[in-house]
């Protein structure tokens, strides 16, 4: 069984979504003027999660974190089972 979950805000401001998604997804980093890159990890394990759309993650398991997240950030969400 995976879960679905679908999530949204209903007022947030861009600063607070961009570090949401960092949080969530990751990003890259570049530091020394783009001599060095790196990606810092973020919540979702891609072996786990899959993103499908803007605010709709597919998960193997059902995602504690993620949950624990977004009521972090007092995000809307629905989790619904999908049998494939």
């Amino acid at each position: 069984m995976k879960y679905l979950l679908i999530y949204g805000f209903d007022l947030i401001s861009p600063k607070k979504r961009l570090e949401f998604n960092r949080k969530l997804y990751g990003f890259s980093d570049q530091s020394n003027f783009g001599a060095y890159s790196y990606f810092r990890k973020g919540i979702l394990n891609p072996k786990e999660c899959e993103r499908l759309a803007k605010g709709v993650v597919l998960c193997k398991n059902k995602p504690k974190e993620l949950i624990k997240h977004l009521k972090e950030y007092k995000a809307n969400y629905r989790i619904l089972k999908v049998v494939a």
